[in-house]
């Protein structure tokens, strides 16, 4: 998947707030070699819910692993609109998008791939279409794999005088992972 980068853009507020120094290429970066995450989606009632997950970046796209009957899969599943933050000692982005889920076995290969490098305790595995937890012996509990594609990126800076950027993907086509 090719794609012109994004511009970085100022935030509008507050006014005369510098853009950090990242490119989109360090974004992406960034992101690829995080290790936490927080995943924010919205309760019924509106309430926001935020949870740490495992994340893997993958052709322009974040991707976490849930149990099926996890709140934040009950939460995507009436909306999926959703935040996925990452932590950095000097810069946190914010990913903001819509969380879709993958059900191609090929792509969940290639998910189920990233993440024992990432994470060497943890080796889920694909069998007939569906993504296990290496515990689910059973194979009793596949899980939900989902993406984002992210709509807008925000960057901001923790050091001195703070900065802030944003990368919009306007038209971008918001297609499935």
């Amino acid at each position: 998947m090719t794609e012109q980068e994004p511009r970085p853009e100022p935030l509008s507020s507050p006014p005369g707030t510098p853009l950090t120094g990242l490119t989109w290429t360090d974004a992406c970066t960034r992101v690829a070699g995080a290790e936490d995450f927080l995943l924010a989606t919205t309760d019924p009632d509106g309430r926001p819910h935020v949870v740490p997950v495992l994340g893997v970046w993958l052709e322009g796209r974040a991707f976490f692993v849930t149990s099926r009957q996890a709140r934040k899969a009950r939460n995507l599943a009436r909306n999926d609109g959703c935040a996925f933050t990452v932590p950095g000692p000097d810069v946190d982005l914010v990913l903001e998008g819509v969380a879709h889920r993958v059900g191609d076995p090929e792509r969940l290969q290639q998910v189920a791939d990233r993440y024992p490098a990432k994470y060497p305790w943890w080796h889920p595995f694909v069998r007939d279409g569906e993504f296990y937890d290496p515990a689910d012996t059973a194979l009793d509990d596949p899980r939900y794999v989902y993406a984002i594609e992210p709509a807008r990126v925000f960057a901001f800076g923790k050091e001195k005088g703070f900065s802030a950027t944003c990368w919009r993907f306007t038209d971008r086509a918001r297609g499935r992972a």
